[in-house]
């Protein structure tokens, strides 16, 4: 178990967490050794280096010895979520190794079961497998959690469309929107999922209130276009399609379609 620092561990510690504030990730780790030399079961130190390795300081490759330093973290202070946590951020993020993480998350929910964040990631972790049920479970377990998250409930939104749950889908969109109406990409979408239903019109109105918000989203001009080809409205398409182009007159299927 982690003991209280001693006073040389604690100033290099604390030297460490100055260099880590300001984005210098090799000298505040420099720090973190310094005071694990003297004090090898220092929790804090451990779990900072594990997080200036794995999570702020990516372009260092360095991300084995971070999960080691939350491995040692975790050994010192085994009751302690926030290491289990993190170590799953790293094989989640950064390794994309989403079996591991999904463990890592396990640990954590065991020790802190109502922990918004790891719900959520673990959610994204069982959306990258497709576990399906398991995420949409997973997704909502962490709304009974925060009903108003934004992100959760467009994420929520795409999986359902991909699970083909399209009216579900739609009410999730309906959430989305009502913590943030002024989202253009959610507006755009919902126009999508509008037009997978065959609702065109409806899809229509979406694209326009999208692009009444952001009048520079060249995909959305460009999903009206296809949109309003298939309604046989061949002029109103053309010149959702140039005006595609002229906000993104560089992006390749623009000019293609």
């Amino acid at each position: 178990m982690s003991q209280t620092p001693d006073s040389h561990a604690q100033f290099f510690f604390q030297r460490g967490l100055r260099h880590q504030e300001v984005g210098e990730c090799q000298a505040a780790v420099a720090n973190f050794d310094e005071a694990l030399a003297i004090q090898p079961d220092f929790y804090e130190a451990w779990y900072h280096r594990g997080i200036a390795l794995g999570l702020e300081c990516k372009y260092l490759n360095r991300q084995e010895e971070a999960l080691d330093s939350f491995n040692k973290a975790i050994t010192c202070k085994p009751d302690d979520y926030l290491a289990w946590y993190k170590r799953g951020e790293v094989e989640l993020e950064v390794l994309e190794d989403y079996e591991a993480s999904l463990l890592s998350f396990e640990k954590a929910l065991k020790l802190k079961p109502d922990d918004y964040d790891t719900w959520w990631d673990r959610s994204f972790a069982l959306y990258q497998l497709e576990r399906y049920d398991e995420a949409l479970a997973s997704y909502q377990k962490t709304l009974e959690i925060r009903p108003d998250s934004f992100y959760v409930w467009k994420e929520q939104s795409t999986l359902l469309w991909e699970m083909g749950r399209y009216e579900e889908a739609l009410r999730s969109f309906d959430q989305v929107l009502a913590i943030k109406p002024d989202d253009d990409v959610a507006w755009s979408d919902r126009g999508e999922l509008l037009e997978d239903l065959g609702r065109y019109q409806e899809a229509l109105t979406d694209f326009d209130k999208a692009l009444a918000i952001n009048p520079n989203n060249c995909l959305t001009w460009s999903n009206r276009a296809k949109l309003l080809e298939k309604l046989g409205c061949y002029q109103e398409a053309l010149l959702s399609q140039r005006n595609s182009l002229y906000s993104h007159p560089t992006t390749d299927w623009a000019w293609y379609n």
